[in-house]
């Protein structure tokens, strides 16, 4: 069979419009898939070790039951606006693409979406008016580390040194700022409840453990605050199938 050159030509742009066409949906579903793995990155390297070193989302069932639940849908992933919500991988065995939350990276804000998303009730529902009943993780305060308790203590020493009759010292803070902060209760989903400040005008925190929803929004923050190891940090409570 002979072609004319018009027709040679005429196939030969209609073989280059299909494969422009090919490359442009590839492009598009490469550049989608690259921007769900920015905005929803897994830890590929995450080690699950620590019989309680997991926090899951709120909502969760305890762990065995959570663990039979969970269809791996990542609907909770998608949910979450803020990002806080990770997947574990195939390395990770039994938990392998369940959800969890790791504060330090990312906190929780307690909004809810996931558990209303849940299609099975892994994440039971839970509207956002009772997040006070949420238990993923408790918490711990190091006012060794915290600026507002930090400030209160170098007060005291010098009224202290007033008292005695001696001259204030002067303080310099050559390695990280020192004065009042509060930014971990301003930032409390449960502020009042979790966190109250003492009275006063150092905005020193006081945690109370058994009325914290675990969600390491006051982690987040404190780690932007203070250099080096936060004062306040999430501790997980999960006892692991």
């Amino acid at each position: 069979m002979s072609w004319t050159r018009r027709q040679l030509f005429s196939r030969l742009f209609r073989w280059l419009f299909k494969a422009t066409g090919l490359a442009v949906v590839l492009g598009t579903v490469h550049a989608l898939s690259r921007r769900r793995e920015l905005d929803y990155p897994v830890l590929l390297g995450e080690k699950v070790s620590n019989p309680k070193s997991l926090i899951r989302p709120p909502g969760a069932l305890e762990e065995a039951a959570f663990l039979s639940a969970c269809i791996r849908c990542y609907r909770c992933q998608d949910a979450c606006t803020v990002g806080a919500i990770q997947f574990f991988t195939e390395r990770n065995g039994l938990h392998y693409h369940t959800p969890y939350i790791k504060p330090a990276a990312k906190a929780c804000t307690l909004c809810m979406d996931c558990t209303q998303v849940c299609p099975t009730a892994a994440l039971i529902p839970t509207p956002r008016k009772e997040k006070a009943l949420v238990r993923m993780a408790s918490v711990e305060l190091f006012e060794d580390r915290c600026l507002s308790h930090k400030a209160k203590a170098i007060r005291a020493q010098q009224a202290l040194l007033m008292e005695l009759g001696r001259q204030p010292t002067e303080v310099v803070a050559t390695t990280e700022r020192r004065g009042v902060c509060g930014e971990c209760y301003m930032f409390c989903p449960l502020r009042e409840r979790a966190i109250t400040l003492e009275p006063g005008s150092f905005l020193a925190p006081t945690v109370h453990e058994a009325r914290c929803a675990g969600c390491g929004m006051c982690e987040e923050i404190c780690r932007v605050m203070v250099r080096g190891e936060p004062a306040i940090r999430v501790v997980p409570t999960r006892v692991m199938a």
